[in-house]
């Protein structure tokens, strides 16, 4: 029988609501799982405060939310391999399984995707979400559910640096010291570069980069990024630079960071869709533009990583609030964005 659960409903820019909906019974091959911790991105925020993300608008009601670990409520009569009250994590990017990219394995490239908490695909942030069982992983007990919201971030991170090539002794310098670049940052350092350096302007998030492995960790309007990344490179730049804001003027900043023959690798989703940059530079210098988008395969080596203690998944959460708070909670991350690194939205046991 369906069930009435509380969501985190955003109905129109800067208009969140704790509302009603039904989450149905579960079909042959899914799951019902009752999250209990999850995390508030960046892509959240921008669909709070612009109503889009990229190309992705809100036309109707949306519940966000896409970072979530949770318990198993109900599964499907198909389900064999979990049971009720298992600690899980959800992979919310729903590939569609027969095109051509996903049986390439590269299913983050799905055009037939449905996203969860990207529109017009209803998130996580509810009492309960159905969820094809394909895309549920298991939680180790040694992990908290805060850690296990966490995973996803950190999926993109590693996506990012498999993506860009970043290998052992490398310097790598990563624009955005935000959730998703600490996460890349941590991803580099477990490949092995010799060098990271941190770029951003706000201070709590270059002092959390210092707290998790950064080299230097450089507010631009205080020292020139550049001439740091060239003295610790020895040369005329990183190895690999990669951009995790999505903003024009860090785009173009790349150029200025990478060495010739560098790697650039593209993970912000830019609000502006079209960022002139010198071709020119590109080419002579024989520079490598990449992009990466989302994760493919990255949530089970994310959880290995984290519960080997290799990374630190907890120390970037600044704040915590109950789903009840959810709504005066994603105002506050909004509008102390100076203070705030990481907010998550923690369900209260069943």
């Amino acid at each position: 029988m369906p069930i009435d659960v509380d969501a985190l409903v955003l109905n129109e820019p800067g208009s969140l609501t704790l509302e009603t909906r039904r989450c149905l019974e579960p079909g042959p091959d899914d799951v019902i799982v009752a999250p209990r911790a999850v995390g508030i991105c960046g892509s959240d925020l921008h669909l709070y405060r612009e109503g889009r993300i990229g190309d992705s608008v809100v036309r109707a009601p949306l519940v966000l939310g896409h970072e979530a670990a949770g318990l198993v409520a109900a599964v499907g009569s198909a389900v064999d391999d979990l049971r009720v009250g298992e600690r899980v994590i959800v992979e919310p990017g729903l590939a569609c399984g027969r095109c051509r990219l996903c049986t390439l394995g590269r299913y983050n490239l799905c055009s037939n995707v449905s996203f969860l908490g990207i529109p017009p695909t209803d998130g996580l942030m509810a009492g309960l979400v159905r969820v094809p069982r394909r895309w549920i992983h298991r939680l180790p007990d040694s992990l908290t559910d805060a850690e296990g919201a966490m995973i996803e971030p950190f999926a993109v991170g590693l996506q990012a640096v498999e993506e860009a090539g970043v290998g052992p002794g490398q310097t790598v310098a990563i624009l955005g010291a935000g959730p998703i670049g600490l996460m890349i940052l941590q991803a580099a350092r477990v490949r092995g570069a010799a060098a990271i350096i941190s770029i951003d302007l706000a201070e709590p998030a270059l002092a959390m980069a210092r707290r998790l492995g950064a080299t230097e960790a450089i507010n631009p309007r205080e020292r020139d990024a550049a001439a740091v990344v060239r003295d610790i490179a020895s040369a005329d730049g990183a190895d690999v630079v990669i951009e995790a804001v999505g903003a024009a003027p860090t785009i173009r900043q790349t150029l200025d960071l990478v060495r010739r023959g560098g790697i650039i690798t593209l993970v912000g989703i830019a609000s502006e869709q079209t960022v002139p940059l010198n071709v020119n530079q590109i080419v002579r210098r024989g520079i490598q533009v990449r992009s990466t988008f989302r994760y493919a395969h990255q949530h089970p080596t994310a959880i290995s990583l984290v519960a080997q203690r290799r990374v630190d998944l907890l120390t970037p959460i600044t704040h915590r609030f109950p789903f009840r708070e959810a709504v005066d909670g994603f105002r506050f991350v909004d509008e102390h964005k100076s203070e705030v690194v990481k907010g998550v939205i923690e369900f209260a046991p069943a």
